[in-house]
């Protein structure tokens, strides 16, 4: 399974990259806008693909109608009553209706929030700010062994290794004087596992974790997991939050590509002739 979701996450790693590479340099505004607008259209496509549009509309008619019904027949208590039991029926069966593509729908939008995620969610250490990175082990006793940090040059590890034993974890304030991708090594024992350190100003792809979980690898596709047989649980570097500001109000990514989305599909839902 794993084999399986890392070669996905690669291909649309590169993919997405593709897609947020000329808007690099910008505002992360606008990357973020141009995918919503790729979304709103897909997720669109896709519902009226596996929706029964026929059953959709008419179903929609309906409950326009006996709406309409209601507004006609106000003063008639009986007759409003009887419209309204049946705007809650025909309500219920375009539910129905809906349901199942909505939870198509849910695959394709989540691997595109998890890309998102890795673009949008932290912005790179800025050169001159210390971070801390952690490793976490498999188990308190892995932390008797000799554990070393190697860090290229640029880097430079500020404190001695700090360990946890009640969270099976060892880490090291570390600092970077330069933009860059740099190239972390954790050794333990005979084991030896690299994570990769962004810094610069702006936003880019930032991997702030790699792991040997499988859910782990699925929320941070940034990079290669760790081998399961290793007594590294994973790697974290802590970076900050990526600041988006609309208006001098900061929104946060994932708030500002749903509504984007939605707005998208019911612009394009005329253009492709779908009902929702």
């Amino acid at each position: 399974m794993i084999p399986l979701v890392t070669s996905i996450n690669g291909l649309l790693t590169s993919l997405f990259g593709l897609l947020v590479w000329p808007f690099q340099g910008s505002d992360p505004l606008w990357p973020i806008l141009f995918v919503s607008l790729l979304t709103g259209i897909l997720m669109l496509w896709i519902f009226g693909k596996v929706s029964n549009q026929d059953a959709i509309r008419r179903i929609k008619t309906k409950i326009w109608g006996n709406l309409l019904g209601v507004r006609l027949f106000q003063h008639d208590v009986r007759i409003v009553l009887r419209l309204q039991g049946r705007i809650l029926r025909d309500t219920v069966t375009y539910l129905r209706y809906s349901t199942i593509p909505m939870l198509v729908l849910i695959v394709p939008v989540m691997l595109i929030i998890v890309q998102l995620n890795l673009h949008f969610s932290l912005r790179p250490l800025e050169p001159g700010v210390p971070t801390v990175l952690v490793v976490r082990l498999t188990e308190p006793s892995v932390l008797e062994e000799k554990i070393l940090l190697q860090t290229p040059a640029g880097v430079r590890v500020e404190t001695p290794a700090v360990r946890i034993e009640s969270l099976n974890e060892i880490s090291w304030r570390i600092r970077a004087e330069q933009p860059g991708q740099y190239p972390l090594t954790v050794q333990v024992g005979e084991e030896t596992i690299q994570k990769e350190l962004s810094v610069g100003q702006g936003w880019r792809a930032v991997s702030a974790l790699r792991t040997n979980s499988l859910l782990g690898l699925l929320l941070y596709p940034g990079e290669a997991p760790i081998p399961s047989s290793y007594t590294v649980e994973s790697i974290e570097v802590k970076y900050r939050p990526l600041q988006i500001s609309i208006w001098g109000w900061d929104v946060h990514w994932l708030v500002l590509f749903f509504l984007l989305s939605i707005v998208f599909g019911f612009v394009f839902k005329g253009v492709l002739g779908v009902e929702l």
